[in-house]
């Protein structure tokens, strides 16, 4: 069982993202890319990423371990009206709750749902209350609506920040939710986003290999990550490229003078970063 308050800096996320149909390949996940690239952009570490099945005891396990490692845990997916979304029942179990219908969602569910769609309703007929499920959610959990168009809200128990696994509504979610901070990470969203240099080499990675560790040690105290990653070869100004060097951090000056530093030594070419644009 996990308690609502722990201390933890600097802060780090991680996402349990959740669903049979992801552990069986018939769904390609999405949602680590699109909230890594928008923490990226926030400034925020993502450091961790389960991939659990639709049952209670694992999900809650997982969570645990997660909440105990990290400033905050997001999921994704298990929220919807049918007997395998178990998500908020999971979180309630993680954190000895019960469940109860949240009457605020029930009432943004019934103001939004257009034409001759099911309402919600605990004590409807089958469809009704399957729709209901959806607002069924742990007892005292904070809830907040972060996209005034959407009735899903964001629940939070403690560090875990339970969203919907559809990728459209995740993403908007996400976009909304984050830069606004919430406990144990208030401080961190929105202040000073990761940037990232992107340098490209003819030069095998076997060869690269020396010049990034004496980077790496002499950089690495400013902040700054290298990664190494091979590539079929490429063209990058004309010429053969054989590896993709990234360095990453969030001090300018240390990242442009690492930069310096890589294109003479690698005799590379900087290319564009085409992911840390924000969401």
């Amino acid at each position: 069982m996990l308690s609502t308050q722990q201390q933890q800096h600097p802060p780090t996320l991680a996402l349990c993202a959740i669903g049979d149909e992801l552990l069986s390949g018939r769904t390609q996940d999405v949602n680590v890319q699109q909230l890594a690239q928008h923490l990226f952009a926030q400034g925020i570490p993502l450091r961790a990423v389960h991939i659990v099945p639709d049952d209670a005891e694992q999900i809650s396990q997982s969570l645990v371990r997660l909440a105990q490692e990290h400033s905050a845990v997001f999921t994704s997916g298990g929220i919807g009206p049918t007997h395998d979304d178990i998500t908020y029942a999971a979180v309630a179990r993680a954190f000895d709750r019960g469940l109860g219908y949240h009457e605020e969602t029930l009432a943004r569910m019934r103001r939004m749902t257009r034409g001759n769609m099911v309402k919600p309703d605990p004590q409807g007929n089958e469809a009704e209350r399957a729709c209901a499920r959806m607002a069924l959610l742990p007892c005292g959990a904070h809830v907040e609506y972060p996209c005034d168009d959407l009735w899903v809200p964001v629940v939070r128990v403690g560090r875990v920040h339970v969203f919907p696994g559809v990728p459209r509504l995740f993403g908007r979610l996400a976009r909304a939710y984050v830069p606004r901070g919430w406990p144990g990470v208030e401080g961190m969203a929105g202040v000073r986003g990761f940037c990232r240099v992107l340098v490209v080499t003819a030069l095998r990675e076997s060869v690269v290999a020396p010049a990034l560790e004496r980077l790496q040690r002499e950089y690495g105290p400013r902040g700054v990550q290298l990664g190494s990653y091979p590539q079929w070869p490429v063209d990058a100004g004309g010429r053969p490229a054989h590896v993709v060097v990234s360095a990453t951090g969030t001090d300018e000056r240390a990242l442009a003078a690492c930069k310096a530093e890589l294109l003479r030594l690698l005799d590379g070419t900087e290319i564009a970063d085409t992911l840390s644009s924000k969401m």
